[in-house]
């Protein structure tokens, strides 16, 4: 919350600042408009490098927030320390059944609201969803039968 908050406030001062430089530019073309001849102002460095020096704040500020977002944020399966959520099922309104990675070992963990138990210890060599293709049993049934009909 202090982070939304925080950003939120980064936020309000930019917009501040730039609604500040564009009520400068406003005033100055009211001071201009009792004249006889209103010209629009010329194009001149100092104005582009303004632009520019706008521009390069506006993405720093767009490349920290994506900083914080990708900092402060987790998603599943994405973890880089020791355990990491292969996937997970809901099995009611506040329980589920969850596929954790931790060292090598998988656990099968039933989180419920309050408690976290383990179901089931998996092997580590037991094939995963990618391991246990159909297509692998058809092949080896494929090639008994092939044998058979050889002989």
């Amino acid at each position: 919350m202090k982070k939304a908050l925080i950003s939120l406030s980064l936020l309000l001062v930019l917009a501040g600042s730039v609604v500040a430089a564009t009520g400068e530019d406003v005033t100055q073309a009211e001071a201009v408009s009792g004249s006889q001849v209103v010209q629009a102002p010329a194009l001149d460095s100092s104005h582009l490098i303004d632009t520019i020096i706008g521009l390069l704040l506006v993405l720093a500020l767009v490349l920290a927030l994506a900083w914080v977002v990708k900092r402060y944020t987790s998603m599943p399966g994405m973890g880089k320390g020791k355990v990491q959520v292969l996937g997970g099922t809901s099995l009611g309104p506040r329980e589920r059944a969850v596929l954790v990675s931790v060292e090598g070992q998988r656990l099968l963990l039933g989180v419920a609201q309050g408690s976290v138990q383990t179901l089931y210890v998996l092997d580590e060599n037991a094939p995963s969803r990618e391991g246990s293709m159909p297509q692998d049993d058809f092949a080896k049934k494929l090639e008994k039968a092939s044998q058979e009909d050889a002989s």
